[in-house]
């Protein structure tokens, strides 16, 4: 087992699906975590740096996030 010790850390292109520039929160139990892991290869913490919010932040239906 090999374990990347630098860079993205993540080999090859793991996007799941095309980003958009904003995501609309949907649900009351998604988290910037859900939102990023919804595009394979998102980072939680720039999503919440470029919406000026918590990686932890409770996020509310209808909010519109940012998307790096």
């Amino acid at each position: 087992l090999k374990i990347p010790q630098g860079g993205s850390g993540f080999p090859g292109n793991r996007m799941l699906r095309n980003h958009p520039a904003s995501y609309t929160v949907s649900s009351a139990d998604e988290t910037v975590y859900s939102v990023a892991c919804t595009f394979g290869d998102a980072d939680p913490a720039k999503i919440a740096q470029n919406n000026n919010i918590s990686v932890n932040a409770t996020l509310s239906v209808g909010q519109t996030l940012n998307i790096p």
